[in-house]
């Protein structure tokens, strides 16, 4: 296990439709038919019966494969749904936001560095065209400069 100090947390979304069962495995079962050691993300969210969970892919300290050219330093998150189609419920995004600001206090990562995967990945939409990314920024930015 390699561990390094996460600088960035790189936000994706599966592209696929959240049936309310957990899909997370089966993420994992493609990732390990592409010869990868594990899924690709060190978390994931997803609606699992009528709330969204919390899931753990590969442990924070391992390098993960979700961001060519940054999965050294940084933690990748799968929101799991199509969000090019529409935008996430307050729910999902309600859960990324305390995992966002847990991993940020826990390893001081600043709010300018939750970024979507397109940011390294110009050629895809994730996490998605109706993906409020700049929203949660400053809706982070603003709990963290009152709390």
């Amino acid at each position: 296990m390699n561990f390094t100090k996460p600088q960035y947390i790189i936000i994706h979304h599966s592209l696929t439709k959240d049936s309310e069962t957990v899909s997370w495995q089966a993420i994992r079962k493609y990732h390990l038919s592409l010869g990868w050691n594990d899924i690709g993300y060190h978390y994931g969210i997803e609606l699992v019966n009528d709330q969204y969970e919390i899931l753990v892919g590969r442990m924070e300290g391992e390098i993960g494969a979700h961001t060519k050219d940054k999965n050294l330093d940084s933690i990748g998150i799968c929101c799991v749904g199509n969000y090019d189609e529409r935008p996430p419920n307050s729910n999902m995004l309600t859960a990324l936001s305390k995992l966002c600001i847990s991993l940020s206090l826990r390893y001081h990562i600043s709010i300018e560095n939750i970024k979507g995967h397109s940011e390294y990945a110009p050629w895809k939409t994730c996490p998605g065209k109706a993906f409020p990314l700049i929203t949660l920024q400053q809706d982070l930015m603003a709990f963290l400069r009152y709390s």
